[in-house]
Order: structure tokens, then sequence, then C-alpha cells
């Protein structure tokens, strides 16, 4: 299997993340589902220690809603073949040929490469579009053509860089909220100053916009400090933004921070404290 050079998958962000996307997925049933990131659909694990910390931890010690998640099964199954689905591939599972379209951009070839032949092995090839593009102009041009039933996936980690049409991934996510999507933004932080910063720059530019159902929820290690990083497992903290979701996604995904922090509870990471707890944004 052919890997970009992506490292980040299975860590602890990617648990908030695709648990909370897998949910919604379920819950809302696009027609048309978009990623920005895709990155791979399913990748190789080594048992490093932010996996540990992720994804094994994770399977290890889930009970109640998370055992019983559509994630934990995906995952669980995928982990016997010493893997790990990511976002494509766990959409593609998930949706399968109840989905129209499937849009994947990514800069890498082997990212889309990676997407085609899993969705290839699900007979789904000829559901999905593979673009290799900044997805910011790319998402700009296709939002005004998507049908209302769409499900965006906005997964960039920076959201308030611009990219060269002077746009970034939080006025895509505006965009698409404008046009009545469904919509997921993930974003991450790595200390307390980078957090307040993205309140910030989010609040600002979300003023006055008339969104409908705007949720923010994240997810913080306590070990996270005002600038020094004492450990790294991959992020610190990461947030979901969404918007448009049923009162039934809505609800999960409280559900799903409440159960992950209970899931760290007293765990530990590189001598750290693995403890989280979570804060509502919006």
């Amino acid at each position: 299997m052919t890997h970009p050079t992506y490292t980040h998958y299975a860590k602890p962000a990617d648990v908030w993340k695709h648990l909370a996307l897998c949910e919604i997925l379920v819950n809302e049933h696009p027609s048309v589902y978009v990623e920005t990131n895709s990155g791979c659909a399913e990748y190789v694990l080594s048992r490093t220690p932010e996996q540990q910390y992720g994804i094994y931890h994770f399977i290890e010690k889930a009970q109640d809603m998370l055992l019983r998640s559509t994630y934990y099964t995906l995952e669980q199954e995928a982990l016997r073949d010493n893997k790990y689905i990511g976002s494509p591939g766990l959409a593609l599972a998930i949706l399968g040929k109840q989905a129209n379209r499937f849009v994947f951009y990514d800069l890498e070839i082997a990212a889309l490469t990676n997407v085609a032949a899993f969705a290839t092995r699900h007979s789904l090839w000829d559901r999905i579009r593979t673009i290799r593009q900044d997805s910011i102009p790319g998402m700009n041009n296709l939002l005004p053509q998507l049908p209302l039933n769409t499900l965006v996936h906005i997964d960039p980690y920076t959201i308030d860089q611009p990219s060269a049409n002077g746009c970034d991934y939080l006025d895509v996510f505006i965009q698409a909220a404008e046009q009545g999507l469904k919509c997921v933004l993930w974003y991450g932080f790595h200390t307390l100053s980078e957090k307040r910063y993205l309140h910030e720059f989010m609040k600002k530019k979300l003023s006055g916009r008339h969104i409908g159902n705007l949720l923010g929820i994240e997810l913080i290690m306590d070990v996270i400090q005002e600038s020094d990083v004492l450990c790294n497992p991959g992020i610190l903290g990461s947030g979901l933004l969404t918007c448009h979701l049923s009162k039934e996604s809505t609800a999960v995904l409280h559900e799903c921070s409440k159960h992950l922090v209970g899931l760290y509870e007293d765990t530990q990471y590189g001598g750290f404290s693995g403890t989280i707890y979570p804060e509502i944004v919006f």
C-alpha cells in the first residue's frame, strides 16, 4: 500500500473527528459527500505511542455508546488487519451506494490513488471523483453546483491561512453554510494562546452570518499550556465546528464528547496526564 507523507492517522484527534463524522453520516444520509483534505482511505498501523493513546486506547476501553458506535465497528474490523480507516474510507463504507457522488480533494497523488483503490474494492469507483488541487479555490467553484443534501467535510488543520485567491478554509465553511449545506470543519491547536486566537478569528468571521444550528465543541488535554508544548500526541486540542445538522446529530456530538472525556480519565501520555476536557465554543 502506497502512503503519502501523512503521519497524523489514528492519533487522538482522529478518534474525536472520525467518531463524530461516522455518527453524523449515519444520521444525515447525504446524497453527496465532499472532503477538502482527504488523505488516505486506509493506513497501515505501526503502534506508535500516539496511536496507542489514540485508536488502540479507544478500541480497548470503549464502553456504552462508544462500543456501539459505527466508528468502533469499522475500526475494530480494520484493526484485525493492522489497518486504520481514514475519513474517505469511513464515508465510503457508511454511505456506499446510498450516496450519488463522492468528491475528494488532496494535493498528494498517493492519497488520491489510495482512495480510488478503496472505492474500487467497494464497487464505488463510478461514484467518486478525486481532484488533485488546492481545495479552497476548487470548493469556491464547486459549492454553487452542489445539491442541498450535501455534507462538506473540511479537514485542513490550519483554517486561517489564505490560499492564492485570498480565501481560507473558514471562508469555505461560511460559503457552504450560507448555501444551507451540512458542514463539518475540524481544526487543531497546541497551546491556549493559539486556542484563544482561533476563537477570536472564528467569532469575527462568523459574526452577523445567518448559519443554522451552529455548534462548536473542542476536546483539550489537561496538559495544555499557555505557550509551551510539554508533549505531543499529535495535537493537544481540537475542535469540530458544524452547521445545519439534525437534532439527532447535534445530540450525538455532545454524547460523543462526553464519553470520550470519560474514556481518557486517569490516562497517561509520555509521562504526562492524558486526561481531556470539553469546551463548547458555539
